[in-house]
């Protein structure tokens, strides 16, 4: 009987990452880290596996009950699989708290994993890029963070029409249900999750969750409806609404507009995020193309970030950019560049008399700083350039007895199906000018 084998499938909701694939995330990645380290951001990083207390403190109750990788390890330690950073990240500040120049700029793309249902632009386990800003208490941070937030997309070639930056303050919406409606602590909530849905279903449904909740809804819905549609000028009428955050609000979106910001910027006051967790300024980017049109990634300012392990106050603003979701706004508007090894070479195995040479040749390219991959088994031309092709090389280097004896060496074009010599002796040199390095 024959032994069973085991399924070459990757675990649901992950995904495999073969070298082409792999190409696309470091290029994604690189491109992500020159934006964020060029506003003087630095990277850190921390362990994949916390305490799980960590997590009921610091996360939501949907995430702790439903959505954790957790288990008890052979020392008896409850422990979880990160489902987020933000926890791992108020550890370490908090360690080092005092020690730590402010304003403090950090930035990771940790690996994350959380157990929910997979689909468009969710899995089980993702990237993510964390950008946080600590020490700054005026809306200068929430200025650096949205530009940043926007020249990510910007450097992958974005435009401005291409996605949409939507703001409002948590205090805003907090004076509208608390005070406006007059909702009890137990129900502002509930009602904050269901505008939080309003773009993702029906009118019919909005009202009728909005009517299993509120005590008088026939003065309420409308007074919600009036909210939901109010801009940073018709917001002054509803008097109970925080007339000081309201001039934040209008005068950062004034600044915005003065350095060029304000094309695809709008205050919007259903924006809702993190209801428990976000204290202040909050913001999401949303892609415009109708293929696509959903949230992007999106952040806020939270307070007291160290409160479980530190008397210390540090108040911070942030936001984190999947790569997911990504990938789907790069794939949606074709601005993903085609990757090729154009600037690398193959060198095929002619004979085992030339090996040795080969050897001594591909170490000073290498260390002239041009990618070599070789051949090491000698097989018939044709059948080495077929191999290179399928590899992705664009250029061969041709190096047998003739040419050693003749002191060149043939750089041959597969996609010009052309070939020309080069000086053995300044290989490397003409090289590099040939394949534009």
């Amino acid at each position: 009987m024959a032994e069973k084998k085991l399924p070459t499938s990757n675990y649901k909701g992950t995904r495999d990452f073969y070298p082409e694939d792999m190409v696309f995330r470091n290029w994604m990645f690189s491109r992500m880290r020159e934006v964020v380290e060029s506003f003087g951001y630095r990277e850190y990083d921390g362990p994949i596996l916390e305490s799980i207390d960590l997590f009921k403190a610091k996360s939501g109750q949907e995430i702790v009950e439903k959505q954790l990788y957790d288990f008890v390890d052979k020392g008896d330690r409850h422990v979880t699989i990160r489902p987020e950073m933000t926890p791992t990240l108020a550890r370490m500040v908090a360690a080092k708290v005092r020690d730590l120049p402010k304003p403090i700029r950090w930035f990771s793309i940790p690996n994350l994993w959380r157990y929910e249902a997979p689909g468009h632009g969710r899995l089980r386990e993702h990237w993510q890029l964390n950008v946080d800003i600590f020490g700054v208490n005026s809306l200068r941070a929430e200025f650096e963070i949205l530009q940043l937030a926007a020249s990510i997309l910007y450097a992958f070639g974005a435009k401005s029409t291409d996605f949409r930056i939507q703001f409002s303050h948590r205090r805003i919406l907090s004076d509208f249900l608390q005070k406006s409606l007059g909702l009890p602590a137990d129900k502002e909530q509930a009602v904050a999750k269901i505008l939080d849905k309003k773009s993702k279903i029906t009118r019919e449904e909005f009202l009728s969750l909005l009517r299993e909740v509120l005590d008088n809804p026939e003065t309420q819905i409308p007074l919600i409806d009036r909210y939901l549609e109010s801009d940073l000028t018709s917001l002054t009428q509803f008097p109970e609404i925080s007339p000081e955050v309201i001039a934040e609000m209008q005068n950062f979106y004034r600044e915005m507009e003065a350095v060029g910001h304000s094309d695809n910027l709008d205050f919007d006051p259903s924006i809702i995020r993190g209801f428990d967790y976000y204290t202040g300024f909050i913001f999401e980017i949303f892609d415009t193309d109708p293929k696509n049109k959903r949230s992007l990634y999106g952040g806020g300012r939270y307070d007291n970030l160290i409160g479980l392990f530190s008397n210390d106050q540090l108040s911070g603003i942030g936001f984190g950019l999947g790569d997911v979701t990504l990938q789907n706004f790069l794939e949606t508007h074709n601005l993903i560049p085609e990757f090729n090894r154009d600037d690398s070479v193959y060198i095929p195995l002619l004979s085992d008399s030339v090996f040795l040479d080969l050897v001594q040749l591909t170490t000073e390219l290498r260390s002239s700083g041009i990618t070599v991959e070789t051949s090491l088994d000698v097989q018939k031309m044709g059948k080495q350039i077929q191999n290179a092709e399928k590899k992705g090389f664009r250029y061969l280097l041709i190096f047998g007895e003739d040419e050693r004896n003749e002191g060149k060496v043939l750089l041959k074009d597969l996609k010009q199906s052309s070939q020309k010599p080069l000086n053995r002796e300044k290989l490397a040199e003409e090289l590099k000018r040939e394949l534009g390095i």
